[in-house]
């Protein structure tokens, strides 16, 4: 009976104690809540890393602590980190991670990245983003009024710009899924500084999506307009407010405002001489329109209608206009590859989608329903 009771005893002592030995105290970790990434100038091979940390001392006047570390890779520059600082880096609370423009055109980027996602600690639910014409070291030592922490405020103003249906949610998790996924490529959210002209900035702006290849650099942007048009065709239509300008009978350049309410589109593929035929047709449904009708139109059926077919012409152009852009940088944004792999497959085997892509014959047909009308006149008309 000792013997089966020492057994006994020696097996649940083994049982906690087994992963005692991961055990950190979190004192000595150097917590990082963003990242930003630069290249270094006529060092192609050296990243400059800045590391933004949470000061945790309550009597501290700073919120957080940023350090701009150069390195060869990630590990390396957070290998400096360590040492300068005298604790272990963790990158599991990583809310954001810049990049500027430089180092999204290079291979900076990408590189980063896929160290990142090495790393033991990581977060996948960082979110990525890159800034427009300026360094990522400077966004996140920007003196913000309302809120101290950049890489905090950013965090909250991607989600935000999510939530309200103007990005798609790119973390490095989406990235990952999209680069490795054939017969698409991915986007990422450009942000841009922002501040009183001749004063240094003190504020952060959404500038569109970032249009990344196959060999995960940046090709081009689209503004929040086409934004809109690629969240329509890719799917990740959420919820959104359209906003465009059309020419009416005897009306010119009439505004039109609406609620997104239901944004579907359904996808045919063939193979026609050796190339790619892609037809699309995209439905909408918008609520609550506000537009700038002339007081004798808005009450008549017959407008309504042709509103509804003015706006399909409208959207079918600005359609096919994103879609040459992403042509040109030979990017598959939308997934369009995805359905010619999986009605083709056999085809899609022997060929480079990013060169066929650029050549595909891709035909866009639009049908808009207005479900509910808002305001409809001027009164000042």
């Amino acid at each position: 009976m000792k013997k089966v009771t020492a057994l006994f005893l020696i097996l649940v002592i083994l049982l906690f104690a087994g992963g005692c030995w991961d055990w950190r105290i979190i004192d000595d970790l150097a917590i990082i809540f963003g990242m930003g990434i630069d290249p270094v100038e006529n060092e192609p091979e050296m990243l400059q890393i800045t590391f933004v940390n949470p000061v945790f001392n309550p009597k501290a006047q700073e919120k957080s602590i940023t350090r701009t570390l150069r390195g060869r890779s990630l590990q390396q520059t957070l290998f400096n980190l360590q040492h300068q600082k005298g604790e272990q880096p963790v990158l599991g609370t990583v809310a954001v991670i810049i990049f500027s423009e430089d180092a999204a055109r290079g291979n900076g980027m990408q590189r980063t990245l896929m160290q990142f996602d090495q790393i033991r600690d990581n977060s996948p639910l960082a979110w990525l983003c890159i800034v427009r014409e300026a360094a990522a070291q400077k966004v996140l030592n920007l003196n913000l009024p309302d809120e101290p922490r950049p890489a905090i405020f950013l965090a909250d103003l991607l989600k935000q710009n999510y939530a309200e249906g103007r990005i798609p949610q790119i973390t490095a998790s989406t990235y990952w899924i999209k680069t490795y996924t054939p017969g698409i490529t991915p986007v990422i959210p450009v942000i841009a500084l922002a501040g009183p002209e001749g004063e240094e900035p003190n504020g952060i702006l959404l500038a569109g999506l970032a249009v990344i290849d196959e060999a995960g650099r940046m090709r081009g942007s689209l503004s929040d307009t086409e934004t809109l048009i690629y969240m329509m065709l890719a799917g990740d239509m959420l919820r959104g407010r359209f906003y465009t300008q059309i020419d009416f009978p005897d009306q010119t350049n009439l505004v039109i405002t609406a609620f997104i309410e239901k944004s579907s589109s359904s996808v045919k593929t063939k193979i026609v001489d050796g190339n790619a035929v892609i037809e699309i047709k995209a439905d909408l449904v918008l609520n609550g329109m506000n537009a700038d009708l002339a007081q004798e139109n808005i009450l008549r059926e017959d407008v309504f209608r042709e509103l509804e077919e003015s706006l399909a012409r409208d959207i079918e152009g600005n359609m096919r206009r994103v879609i040459k852009k992403t042509q040109e940088w030979e990017s598959d944004i939308f997934g369009f590859g995805q359905l010619v792999r999986a009605q083709n497959p056999q085809w899609f085997k022997e060929i480079s989608w990013a060169r066929e892509y650029s050549e595909s014959d891709i035909r866009v047909e639009a049908a808009v329903k207005i479900k509910r009308l808002g305001t409809l006149a001027n009164p000042t008309r």
